[in-house]
């Protein structure tokens, strides 16, 4: 259960959607559990599979989260069939609408975003940042990120404005490129800026909140960075590795020991105001939800609830 990054379930219109490592795509109901549908998506999409017929493809198994875009699922199938990387379901049945790309999967989940009057769905792919056009899967732009081997992509794109960032880790860093009615022209890319293993970073006041660095080498650092200039404004050197929510001009930073630190969301200087040790010798990968000042957290084993409120 804590073996890598993991897709998280998506609620929309009394539906839950999930994505299992096993590539399952279901819909259930959301009062009582009930399933509406399911899909296999590597049997429906896919042909390679191990000796023991299991789907062959990630170090974890399947793990983007699918995106809610009107009367549509899209999902990062990574179908190594039938132009299948990137899919459409129709969310209330299932039925498949449209696949699009030769794009294999990754660990990140996609956005959408409406950039000069154009809704873009954005995925972070295996080797690329593709935006599709939700209606059809016509690909508005693309830009290489990602590179074959022992690496993988598991941080969601960020859109600032007509900008998008992605980061990663293993050499190929981080991007900034901005789109426009023509595609998307890179306006930098740096492994030394705000490269980081799986954690999305968070966008607050023209700047961005990450770790920079990978959870299984040196300590990693917090950092805030200005990604037009590129300047690393204020960094916090060996951090640790951790998941980032922002809320109430706070980052509730869960760390991959177990520690959970507060700090002000101050795009000048670190300020840390209070921390708790919440696992103790287990790791916390997996990222944290808040809801009406409810904090859930897991580790391998347990989840557990805290009142922040």
């Amino acid at each position: 259960p804590d073996a890598g990054p993991r897709a998280a379930p998506v609620i929309h219109d009394g539906l839950v959607y999930l994505y299992g490592a096993r590539a399952i795509l279901s819909c259930v109901q959301l009062a009582d559990g009930k399933q509406v549908w399911q899909r296999d998506t590597y049997a429906d999409f896919s042909s390679k599979r191990t000796s023991r017929g299991e789907p062959a493809e990630g170090y974890f198994g399947f793990a983007s989260s699918p995106i809610v875009e009107g009367d549509k699922l899209l999902l990062n199938v990574g179908g190594s069939s039938k132009n299948a990387g990137i899919v459409a379901f129709d969310r209330k049945t299932g039925k498949t609408l449209w696949t699009a790309t030769d794009e294999r999967a990754s660990y990140s989940s996609p956005v959408a975003a409406t950039i000069d009057g154009q809704r873009h769905i954005v995925f972070a792919t295996r080797l690329k940042v593709v935006s599709v056009d939700p209606v059809n899967g016509r690909v508005l732009f693309e830009f290489p990120f990602g590179e074959l081997g022992p690496s993988a992509t598991g941080a969601s794109p960020l859109v600032l404005g007509n900008s998008i960032f992605i980061t990663g880790s293993y050499r190929f860093g981080a991007v900034l490129a901005r789109a426009g009615h023509s595609g998307a022209l890179e306006v930098w890319r740096s492994d030394e800026i705000l490269s980081s293993q799986y954690t999305t970073s968070i966008a607050y006041d023209e700047m961005l909140f990450g770790v920079h660095g990978r959870q299984d080498s040196a300590p990693a650092e917090l950092r805030c960075v200005n990604p037009i200039t590129r300047q690393v404004i204020w960094k916090k050197s060996s951090f640790g590795y951790a998941t980032m929510i922002l809320a109430d001009d706070k980052l509730l930073i869960m760390k991959t020991d177990g520690e959970l630190i507060l700090a002000a969301a101050d795009t000048q200087k670190y300020r840390e105001l209070a921390r708790a040790n919440l696992f103790d010798g287990t790791t916390t990968r997996a990222l944290p939800s808040l809801s009406n000042g409810l904090f859930y957290v897991r580790d391998g084993k347990t989840l557990k609830c805290f009142d922040l409120r």
